[in-house]
């Protein structure tokens, strides 16, 4: 059983961006003038970060399929190119009309980030090469991220998480505030998501409730299996089959916020594959496994903070040094309510 669980790949589907960085602003330019920064590129998006963070974390490249929306222009190439390097398998999407998704990210001293994205090829996305993809690999756990911005994924996004479980895969959703819709098409997709990660605003948009575990709890009442909430500097909490898990944030110094909640996936992620692995599903889970791969994605997220860009700072042995020094405190203050 072993074998053939570390024979099955995991296939990460979503946005994928091509961030434009300007910092070192003195401040934003008025209109008319001309302000001086440094400008440079990165990779961004659902897709790219939560891959580029399962192989910083260790995971292997060759169990790892990475499909995303792109251009046919430059910033399409620079997508494709810059995961090659990183030894992903990638399976670009490219639409005809739509331009490679850009956001253009301005940073001025003192000030939180002013973001300005151009939506693009994800609101082009389409279900047909997933499913594809689905029947090519049949992978162990299917990914599925930046849900809300992908046009007709979205809008197919049941039909997709529900053949992706006959497959035999653990599906995995992490959203975004819906882009010119409602939160209906992942209603519908609820019921057949094992895994679902949403910061708390979004929860709130989603089931209308403010208190974190509250709207954790009922966005498993709608079907989806797990539920995994990021509060930024207040922690995260996980609601689960037996238990709500609710653990403090670690004592890191910020430096860039970007980036973390996919880190946090990737966190998961890598921990349930390795569990599976061992032959434990997650339907086995303790509550001390829970509290573990909470713990451990947290410090993914943690760690992520830590440096300037998305996944730059994402580092296996900077994770497993962070939970050395904080994972015990942090468990002592884990507030846990068992559901028996």
């Amino acid at each position: 059983m072993r074998i053939e669980y570390n024979k099955r790949v995991v296939l990460v589907s979503g946005i994928a961006v091509v961030d434009m960085i300007g910092s070192g602003l003195e401040r934003v330019a008025r209109p008319g003038e001309l302000a001086f920064c440094s400008v440079r590129t990165s990779l961004g998006g659902h897709a790219c970060n939560v891959s580029g963070d399962l192989v910083r974390l260790g995971f292997p490249k060759s169990r790892l399929r990475v499909v995303f929306p792109a251009g046919r222009d430059l910033f399409g190439d620079f997508l494709v190119r810059r995961l090659r390097e990183q030894g992903l398998r990638v399976e670009p999407v490219f639409a005809e009309k739509a331009p490679t998704s850009l956001d253009l990210i301005l940073v001025a001293q003192g000030e939180d980030r002013r973001y300005h994205a151009d939506p693009g090829a994800n609101v082009e996305m389409s279900a047909e090469p997933v499913l594809a993809l689905l029947e090519k690999h049949r992978p162990l756990i299917y990914y599925a991220g930046g849900v809300g911005l992908l046009g007709r994924l979205d809008s197919g996004l049941a039909d997709v998480l529900r053949r992706a479980k006959k497959l035999g895969a653990l599906t995995f959703v992490d959203v975004v505030s819906p882009y010119r819709k409602t939160w209906g098409f992942l209603r519908k997709a609820l019921p057949w998501t094992d895994f679902f990660h949403c910061n708390a605003e979004e929860a709130a948009s989603l089931v209308g409730e403010t208190e974190p575990a509250k709207a954790a709890d009922m966005i498993r009442r709608l079907g989806a299996k797990d539920v995994f909430l990021t509060l930024g500097g207040e922690g995260a909490l996980a609601s689960v089959s037996g238990a709500l898990i609710r653990v403090p944030a670690f004592s890191v110094r910020v430096k860039d916020p970007t980036g973390a909640g996919d880190a946090f996936s990737a966190g998961i992620i890598l921990k349930t594959h390795r569990a599976i692995a061992r032959g434990v599903r997650p339907e086995d889970f303790s509550l001390d496994d829970w509290l573990e791969i909470l713990l451990y994605a947290s410090a993914c997220g943690a760690v992520c903070t830590m440096g300037i860009g998305t996944t730059t700072a994402v580092d296996a042995k900077k994770v497993e040094d962070l939970l050395r020094r904080q994972a015990r405190s942090l468990s002592r203050a884990a507030v846990i309510r068992s559901r028996y």
